[in-house]
């Protein structure tokens, strides 16, 4: 195994649901012991299933819905015979699945048809929940604006702006040049408050999707909201409440150059 190992997303949903082979699984934990954002990702699925059975364990006991009973019958009538519970088995399994199917396009882990790629945002939150800790070196370059902005934009090969949040309470600490997905690289942002607490905004060029609302993530206490405005992906993230958060994401949003046609963001539902 090299260090250029990737865990694909069907990968971590077999290792969540325990259908690794013992040297297979002991290979993934290697690999997620150093992969941030894929163990948040993994995370996500390991809640959302527990959600899901919690939710929809007791339909094993219950009847089967008339249609899908008929259904049953015609296929016990063509070809092998299906015990009773094997088909409220089957019927909680489809139950369950559009029940996943809905909660991971909610949730962000399975792209919508405007969904920005929920691996981005762990990303983001995970360099956030990393860097922000740091004392002596929460940066790469301080905020040495120009030189700062010049930098990032010619390696991210989109054009990189710092937001001045200063009227709101959060200086520039400076910045710093991060891998994204296949060694692409993106840009992080980092601002402090009079109090300490810090915010980072993550971003990097983004060409396969459309222009987005803001979304909300959250993990570990870290919320992020994040957005796509051609040709950059964004994540503002930060240990604030939703509402702070939020409102910080618009004044971002605001400083940043929109090409023609944005999509404006707006607030998403609370169920995001």
């Amino acid at each position: 195994m090299t260090g250029q190992r990737r865990i694909s997303e069907a990968e971590l949903h077999a290792f969540v649901d325990g259908e690794l082979a013992p040297d297979e699984r002991g290979e993934v934990e290697t690999v997620l012991g150093t992969a941030s954002a894929e163990l948040a990702l993994a995370r996500e699925f390991r809640d959302l299933n527990e959600a899901i059975k919690a939710r929809y364990a007791e339909r094993l006991n219950q009847p089967l819905p008339p249609a899908m009973g008929k259904r049953l019958a015609r296929l016990g009538r063509n070809g092998p015979t299906f015990p009773r519970q094997l088909g409220r088995a089957a019927a909680t399994v489809v139950v369950v699945l559009g029940a996943a199917a809905a909660g991971y396009v909610a949730r962000g882990l399975v792209d919508g048809p405007h969904a920005p790629d929920t691996a981005f945002v762990a990303r983001a939150v995970a360099a956030h929940a990393i860097y922000i800790q740091e004392v002596r070196h929460p940066v790469e370059v301080k905020a040495e604006e120009a030189h700062l902005v010049r930098w990032l934009t010619k390696r991210v090969g989109a054009d990189v702006r710092a937001p001045a949040l200063a009227s709101l309470g959060w200086r520039l600490m400076g910045g710093r040049l991060l891998p994204d997905q296949e060694g692409l690289p993106a840009a992080q942002f980092m601002y402090e408050d009079g109090s300490g607490r810090r915010l980072t905004l993550y971003l990097r060029k983004e060409t396969g999707r459309n222009n987005t609302a803001f979304r909300f993530y959250e993990r570990d206490g870290a919320g992020s909201f994040y957005w796509i405005d051609q040709p950059l992906a964004y994540a503002l993230s930060g240990r604030l409440t939703r509402d702070e958060l939020l409102s910080l994401a618009n004044a971002v949003y605001a400083q940043l150059e929109a090409p023609t046609g944005a999509k404006a963001p707006t607030e998403p539902s609370k169920g995001q």
